[in-house]
């Protein structure tokens, strides 16, 4: 695909990235890819196809929210069920499954103190935190709603969450690779140089998950774009992966209903997924879902194209202050549907 390959590069050399990998699913089609740049701290390294990225709150979608979207297929749970029952540390009896899903709960988006702490004084602090607006009321992206949805699927399953993600996620979808806390760090993308923890490399750059031992409803999954082909093929499949059924219809269905309005982002969610793109949100069109993370990487499904986009990248490396790739990854998938014939390019 050379004008991505162009595209990206482009990015490169302006240093709006290091490097990125990407997976495209066109009909029945996967290209796979990679150009740059895996680390320019301590030294340059180029990046592989197989390189493994941070994938931040990718891990919301990819992990948490078809974990939980499975308990519900499978009548384990509902989406109106209290957190409560199911959390008895939780303070509010009015929040529900539903209402963490899509952002809706009341609480705030983050902890005010991120500084690394013993995974139960970061659970201390999480349940321990109030309401900043009415459930119901407002649409807040939280991290903490997810940290809850990870603490509520681990109880379910009686066992840790990085285990369920293995044996109801990574494995049955073929995601071999894809897994919290690599072994191999060798082969991670870096992501952040700091003060405290050094040059982050194969453990979460995300603060909380990272006190709550890498595995987190909120982020902690690295993976590969060859990896994340295989879920994006599951979705443009109507749930069914190597001829079975993963997930059913109705499912991926509602991943694609616009549920919830954010307000102040002029866009839908769904199940935590972001529902439109700029140019279609106003016309409440559900034919297309994309989330990124914040280490950089992001998905994109298009149903009316049949086309899945997964570009995976560490934008935060060596320092957060770079936030290029927010003004120009919509310019990579320009090139991507450029490159496929498709003149309507919906942006991410």
């Amino acid at each position: 695909m050379n004008i991505l390959d162009s595209k990206i590069l482009e990015e490169v050399q302006q240093g709006v990235i290091p490097g990125m990998t990407y997976s495209v699913i066109k009909d029945n089609d996967i290209f796979h890819g990679g150009v740059g740049l895996k680390q320019i701290v301590p030294t340059n390294e180029n990046v592989s196809e197989d390189t493994l990225y941070d994938l931040a709150s990718l891990s919301k979608v990819v992990v948490t929210v078809t974990i939980v979207s499975k308990m519900y297929a499978e009548g384990k749970i509902q989406l109106n069920d209290k957190v409560s029952k199911y959390l008895d540390r939780f303070k509010y009896d009015d929040i529900t499954i539903f209402d963490l899903l899509t952002h809706k709960s009341g609480l705030p988006a983050d902890l005010d103190d991120l500084s690394i702490v013993p995974r139960e004084e970061l659970l201390d602090k999480v349940y321990k935190t109030d309401k900043i607006y009415e459930t119901e009321t407002d649409v807040i992206y939280s991290d903490l709603g997810y940290i809850l949805l990870g603490e509520l699927i681990s109880k379910v399953y009686g066992k840790p969450l990085d285990e369920v993600a293995k044996e109801e996620v990574f494995i049955p979808l073929e995601m071999s690779h894809t897994c919290y806390n690599p072994i191999d760090k060798s082969n991670c993308a870096p992501t952040e140089e700091t003060t405290t923890r050094g040059l982050i490399q194969g453990v979460v750059h995300d603060e909380k998950a990272f006190s709550l031992g890498g595995a987190a409803g909120n982020a902690g999954v690295f993976s590969t774009n060859e990896d994340l082909s295989h879920f994006m093929n599951m979705i443009l499949n109507n749930g069914m992966y190597n001829g079975k059924e993963y997930l059913p219809k109705q499912i991926i269905d509602l991943w694609f209903k616009p549920l919830v309005f954010e307000e102040r982002n002029n866009r839908y969610r769904s199940l935590c997924w972001i529902v439109g793109c700029n140019r279609l949100v106003n016309r409440n069109n559900g034919n297309i879902i994309s989330f990124n993370g914040f280490t950089g990487p992001s998905l994109s499904i298009d149903r009316d194209n049949n086309v899945g986009i997964a570009l995976l990248t560490n934008r935060v490396h060596p320092t957060r202050k770079n936030n290029l790739i927010s003004s120009q990854r919509a310019n990579i998938t320009d090139s991507i549907y450029e490159e496929l014939g498709i003149k309507e390019q919906p942006r991410m």
